[in-house]
């Protein structure tokens, strides 16, 4: 079993902090062809946790959890912003002209498509996403 974490604040500048994590971790682990969808999966979780999840400018500890065992990657996402479930989330409009559409909701659905599988809980005012996809190692 393979394992990191990090922890990073709810600045948008540790968005490259974060795709550099990951990419380590998959360089580290012949992981490299799927680098992009991981490091897409997690920048989405954190800008949207930066855009949406805090009441106040205050810094905010986020953790992120990688672990490849038994060909499953899994990734957990925890922070101590507003409850936030994914399945929850408005929905974006995939149809019709760019100009007439909501904003919203893309994030969300790329994470929901990428991975295999995606859980969301509130354990002690945080909330923790856990996704799992399946890897060819």
């Amino acid at each position: 079993m393979a394992e990191t974490s990090i922890t990073i604040s709810n600045d948008i500048s540790e968005v490259r902090q974060l795709a550099k994590w990951a990419g380590l971790f998959c360089d580290a682990n012949g992981l490299q062809a799927l680098e992009h969808r991981l490091t897409l999966v997690l920048e989405e979780l954190l800008t949207n946790v930066i855009a949406y999840g805090y009441d106040d400018d205050a810094e905010h500890k986020i953790d992120a959890y990688v672990a490849l065992t038994d060909g499953v990657l899994t990734a957990v996402f925890e922070d101590d912003g507003r409850p936030f479930n994914p399945y929850e989330a408005q929905k974006p409009v995939m149809t019709g002209p760019l100009e007439k559409r909501t904003v919203g909701g893309l994030g969300i659905h790329l994470i929901l498509t990428i991975m295999d599988t995606v859980d969301y809980e509130r354990i002690d005012d945080r909330n923790r996403t856990t996704m799992t996809m399946a890897v060819a190692t």
